[in-house]
């Protein structure tokens, strides 16, 4: 599903009939970007084969319709574009192993066409006491395998963020944000073991280690566990959009989390 945004004042958003379609519905798509004054892309599905390659192709579509209009099209990425644990919002995805690191690239390239394009760049941790971020989720599933809720060294930490912080930063962004901009949805970074203690100390399990030997046992989990964002910034977006995150933390959100939160 696609966001689209009607012509009329930010704040009166909520009352805007939703439009509800697919990223397959491309003639819909193209109608309604042509009518409106933004798009928001939140729509990828990474369950389908080929999720990567669809969502740039979908990129291509909204770069296509909107070239030479200065609407806003803002795609939403991840902090993980970054290979090296280090970047701010003029640093250039570096994760090239990550698909998604390319569809960043593809979208702030856009500005080049006439579109005010955004990449919004979620934490790893974006988050909410609704439900359990997936990644939290399976590393809750990895302990069933291992014994112990796993992180692989003691310094790495992941970035996280309240999905409140992130939900209004989005908007802040669209009103502002010239085209090609990184904006960074970053509330704080944790350490990954301080959240496996966390989970491990409301889920009666224990917490630990995982030798590099196994990392690959454990497919897609075992790849983010190595993954450090302890220098990952938000500083610019923080002063620029006069962003100030305000939401539970992750570790707060477990310790008040109900039982049925971790599946329990």
């Amino acid at each position: 599903m696609k966001t689209l945004l009607p012509p009329r004042s930010l704040f009166s958003v909520n009352r805007s009939p939703p439009l509800i379609g697919t990223i397959g519905d491309n003639d819909l798509l193209v109608s309604n970007a042509k009518t409106h004054d933004a798009v928001i892309h939140c729509a990828m599905d990474p369950t389908q084969p080929n999720a990567a390659d669809i969502e740039r192709e979908i990129v291509k579509l909204f770069g296509d319709t909107l070239a030479g209009t200065n609407k806003v099209f803002m795609m939403s990425s991840g902090l993980g574009v970054f290979a090296d644990g280090k970047g701010d919002e003029f640093s250039t995805p570096t994760r090239v192993d990550l698909e998604r690191c390319k569809t960043d690239i593809l979208t702030l390239s856009l500005k080049d066409r006439g579109v005010r394009s955004i990449a919004l760049r979620l934490a790893m941790n974006t988050h909410n006491i609704e439900e359990i971020h997936i990644f939290n989720k399976m590393m809750l599933g990895a302990s069933e395998k291992l014994g112990y809720i796993p992180y692989y060294t003691e310094n790495i930490a992941w970035s996280a963020c309240h999905s409140d912080d992130a939900g209004l930063l989005y908007v802040l962004a669209m009103e502002s944000a010239e085209p090609g901009s990184g904006v960074h949805a970053l509330g704080e970074v944790v350490k990954v073991k301080d959240i496996a203690e966390a989970l491990a100390k409301r889920t009666g399990k224990k917490a630990g280690p995982v030798p590099q030997e196994k990392l690959k046992e454990l497919g897609f989990l075992g790849y983010l566990l190595t993954w450090d964002q302890t220098h990952i910034s938000a500083e610019y977006t923080k002063s620029t959009y006069g962003w100030e995150p305000k939401g539970q933390t992750l570790l707060e959100e477990f310790e008040q989390a109900p039982q049925e939160y971790f599946g329990l």
